[in-house]
C-alpha cells in the first residue's frame, strides 16, 4: 500500500475511534451529508439503475436512495475495512455489496450506470489535481450513463490547514477533457460544489446534445 493511501486509512480510523459511527468520522458536519447526496443524486434517472459509490464510508448514499424509493443495485467501495464492517453489519440487502478498494492502486471491475463520489478528494496532505484527474479517468471509463463527484471550493472565506480546497475552474478543464457535456453546480452551498459527466456527449445536427434534446422541456417549439 502507498503512504498516501496508509495516510488516508489513519485520518479515517482516528476519526472513527473518535467518532464511532457517525457522520463526523466520515470528516463531515452533522446534516449536511442529505444535502451533499441529494445534489449528486440529481444527475440523472437512478431507477432501475447499477449504482457505485467510491468512497462509501458507512453505505449511507444506500440508505439515502431506498428513503427515496428508488430501485437499484448498489455497490460500494472504501480504502477503509472498518468502514465496510459497519456498512455490512447495518446493510443487509442482497442488492447492496461492499468491497475493499484502493482508487490509487486498484482499477474498478465492471460497468455501472452510475459511478457517484463524495467527499474523496477532500484532505490535502492525499490529494493533488494529478490524484484527482487519474481518478475521475477511472470513474468515468467503468460508467455507462455519467459520474458525480463533490469537492471542497476554493472559494471560501477561510481555509483549514488540513482541508484540499479544488479550484472550480481547474475540476471543470480537468472534466472537459474527458466529456464535452458535463455540469458543474455550485449552487447547494457556498463552499462546496460537485461535477456531473456524462458518457453520451453526441450531438444533433443542430449541435444540441441528443440526451439534452430528448428531455420534455425541450418540445418547445
Amino acid at each position: 500500500m502507498n503512504r498516501y493511501s496508509i495516510i488516508t486509512k489513519k485520518i479515517y480510523n482516528d476519526s472513527l475511534m473518535k467518532y464511532g459511527y457517525n457522520a463526523k468520522a466520515l470528516g463531515w458536519i452533522n446534516g449536511r451529508q442529505k444535502v451533499r447526496f441529494s445534489a449528486l443524486t440529481k444527475i440523472g434517472n437512478l431507477q432501475n439503475s447499477k449504482i457505485l459509490d467510491v468512497g462509501c464510508g458507512f453505505g449511507d448514499l444506500y440508505n439515502f436512495l431506498k428513503r427515496k424509493k428508488i430501485v437499484f443495485s448498489y455497490s460500494g467501495l472504501d480504502l477503509n475495512e472498518n468502514f465496510l464492517q459497519f456498512a455490512v453489519k447495518h446493510i443487509k440487502n442482497k442488492n447492496a455489496k461492499f468491497s475493499l478498494f484502493d482508487l490509487r492502486e486498484d482499477n474498478i471491475a465492471g460497468q455501472y450506470d452510475w459511478v457517484i463520489s463524495s467527499g474523496v478528494f477532500n484532505h490535502k496532505k492525499t490529494t493533488d489535481y494529478k490524484f484527482i484527474a487519474k481518478s475521475l479517468a477511472k470513474m468515468f471509463h467503468s460508467c455507462k450513463k455519467g459520474v458525480a463527484v463533490d469537492f471542497i471550493s476554493s472559494y471560501v472565506d477561510f481555509m483549514n490547514k488540513d482541508i484540499f480546497y479544488s479550484n472550480p475552474e481547474v475540476i471543470f478543464k480537468i472534466c472537459k477533457s474527458m466529456t464535452k457535456r458535463l455540469t458543474l453546480r455550485h449552487d447547494y452551498m457556498p463552499f462546496e460544489f460537485c461535477v456531473y459527466l456524462y458518457k453520451n456527449d453526441s450531438k444533433t445536427e443542430n449541435n444540441i446534445f441528443e440526451e439534452f434534446s430528448k428531455m420534455k422541456y425541450q418540445n418547445i417549439n
